[in-house]
């Protein structure tokens, strides 16, 4: 009976019955941010800016950005902050043990939209996650885009994310800018909002494109002070984060004037949004 419910999405994975993927390494990398490496189901092939529905039996399910990259990542990486019931029993975890995943769900970036032009990444805490997809993508295709710059916001020191890839980053040439967003004892870096340093990087702002992942303050903020900079708001894209149920479109937890994000994003253009008047 099981088999005539589950429906696959193309070659790449399950839409609506999970297959179940075996942990392979679990890091800590905050107090409440975990980074745990899935093995891929064979067939499995994912963009930049999908997601997946993961679940642990007898807690739930929750939709978890992938934050590794095809070709770059031999695992599935899932960057996961606890913050209910679902993500603790994700996070209690260990290598060995197994969660339930269907996807790839979602849209993707359309990075083919900045072919040949520079990017400007835009990342607040966990937003980092998705980005980091799309920035190893770019980068390990350097040649068919122009410069790459990052502007990182974390509400602490403690809390930023992956500094090893934002090493790796700018050692491969990528413009970084990390911030805090108030002083702390023992910090030599920047201090303040995203939005304070967008006019302050090697991006030329009427001519680049930004891809944006954070808090939905932050993702507002930043793509208003873009467009108001002059950059065109076809140029501004953003992944957007809902309380999703079912990720395929049917529950309508997501619906946003006449979108659900499932479905017809998670990645939406500036445009889209704006027609919405939530941003």
């Amino acid at each position: 009976m099981k088999d005539t419910i589950r429906k696959k999405n193309g070659n790449r994975g399950e839409l609506y019955s999970p297959v179940m993927a075996r942990v392979l390494d679990v890091v800590e990398m905050t107090s409440d941010v975990k980074l745990i490496k899935v093995e891929k189901p064979k067939g499995f092939s994912y963009s930049p800016g999908q997601f997946l529905m993961v679940s642990v039996w007898g807690a739930g399910e929750a939709p978890i950005s992938i934050t590794s990259t095809e070709g770059v990542h031999e695992e599935i990486e899932l960057c996961i902050r606890k913050v209910g019931l679902v993500t603790s029993a994700l996070h209690n975890l260990k290598p060995g043990g197994l969660m339930g995943i269907r996807g790839p769900l979602g849209n993707r970036f359309p990075v083919e939209m900045a072919l040949g032009k520079d990017i400007l990444f835009v990342a607040g805490g966990i937003g980092l996650a998705p980005l980091r997809s799309l920035v190893n993508f770019v980068l390990v295709r350097k040649g068919d885009f122009g410069r790459a710059a990052m502007i990182y916001g974390s509400r602490s020191p403690s809390e930023v994310l992956f500094r090893d890839d934002l090493k790796g980053w700018a050692a491969k040439g990528m413009d970084i800018t990390v911030t805090i967003d108030r002083k702390a004892e023992g910090w030599r870096q920047n201090v303040g909002l995203v939005t304070e340093f967008l006019g302050k990087q090697k991006i030329p702002i009427k001519e680049g494109y930004a891809f944006i992942c954070g808090p939905h303050i932050m993702i507002k903020n930043v793509m208003r002070d873009l467009s108001l900079m002059g950059m065109p708001t076809t140029h501004i894209v953003t992944t957007l984060e809902a309380h999703m149920k079912c990720g395929v479109g049917k529950c309508g937890h997501c619906y946003m004037d006449g979108k659900y994000i499932c479905t017809d994003g998670p990645v939406f253009e500036y445009p889209e949004l704006k027609k919405s008047g939530a941003f």
